[in-house]
């Protein structure tokens, strides 16, 4: 085995590479990570090496998370790009800079119209949809995912250790099964797919919430009701990058297809908006809807710079 003494560049590198890996996907021990960190200027210099690289691949392809389908690093994937870290090796060395796992937690953010995917390794998930920001620490038993924008879908694996989720003021314990959970403002829909969940809010007293059923937290306050196959459709779809009707009213359409488009669409006759619409539609693209509108309700769509205005 090579001795720590005559470990060379290249083996400090792939180790490093193998840190970041673990440490970027949840899985990571932080404080094991930060001994083998401390423990040798060169694992330092190594680590900001990889880092300093892995994060400018990021920004060269538009990412701002570390989640799926980010590349495992590689020496060569790094090497390519090190010499971006040459300017802070020092400073990481007496721990000057902090990485994105500070506090044991990792972080991901979605733009909009924009969908990410996290896997731990227990066969536990993480599904980030449009604009959502979210961080989690995992650790042995520990489980522990923030909230803290937008709307996220949980699988917690058979046979593992409930999940704490916090979302703005609200609390939930996730057993293992598989569950939606939105922020607004400051309320959270929850609702389960599968599996039990333990809910509270504020001055609330903690509810159970069972498969096709759904939350409703505000501050101070809070509701359990059932879901409809229907609801759960519409509700759920976003995970296909759909939209997915059976009757709801136009205004709610649009107010679930504009979390997906930058170029946002205004109804200025309120009475179209009760409308109700069915269908499958793509969630990023609604020139089909648009479509439909104009050819069976005689609706007028005029597309401005900036927005999509319906009228009569």
């Amino acid at each position: 085995m090579t001795s720590e003494a005559t470990t060379t560049i290249d083996e400090l590198s792939e180790i490093a590479a193998q840190w970041f890996a673990r440490m970027d996907s949840g899985e990571g021990n932080h404080a094991e990570f930060e001994a083998w960190r401390a423990a040798d200027p060169r694992h330092a210099a190594a680590f900001a090496r990889v880092y300093a690289s892995m994060r400018q691949m990021e920004k060269l392809r538009g990412l701002t998370a570390p989640v799926e389908p980010l590349p495992k690093p590689t020496r060569r994937s790094f090497l390519t790009t090190g010499r971006l870290a040459a300017g802070v090796i020092a400073a990481v060395a007496v721990g000057a800079i902090g990485y994105n796992f500070g506090g044991g937690r990792v972080r991901a953010e979605t733009a909009v119209g924009e969908r990410k995917s996290v896997r731990f390794s227990d066969g536990s998930q993480l599904e980030l949809n449009t604009n959502t920001k979210a961080a989690w620490h995992v650790e042995g038993n520990h489980r522990e995912l923030w909230l803290e924008r937008g709307e996220v879908a949980v699988r917690v694996a058979t046979n593992s250790a409930p999940l704490h989720l916090q979302a703005g003021k609200h609390t939930a314990e996730l057993a293992p099964g598989e569950y939606i959970a939105r922020l607004r403002d400051t309320s959270l829909d929850l609702i389960s797919l599968s599996g039990t969940a333990t809910v509270g809010s504020g001055q609330s007293n903690p509810m159970t919430v069972a498969p096709n059923q759904a939350a409703i937290l505000t501050q101070g306050a809070g509701r359990v009701r059932s879901v409809s196959s229907n609801d759960l459709h519409f509700l759920t779809g976003w995970r296909s990058d759909e939209l997915v009707l059976s009757g709801q009213v136009l205004s709610e359409v649009i107010e679930e297809y504009n979390r997906y488009l930058d170029k946002k669409i205004i109804i200025a006759d309120p009475d179209i908006g009760a409308i109700p619409i069915g269908g499958r539609f793509a969630n990023h693209d609604p020139s089909k809807l648009l479509a439909g509108l104009e050819s069976s309700f005689d609706i007028h769509v005029a597309h401005e710079s900036n927005s999509i205005i319906l009228s009569r």
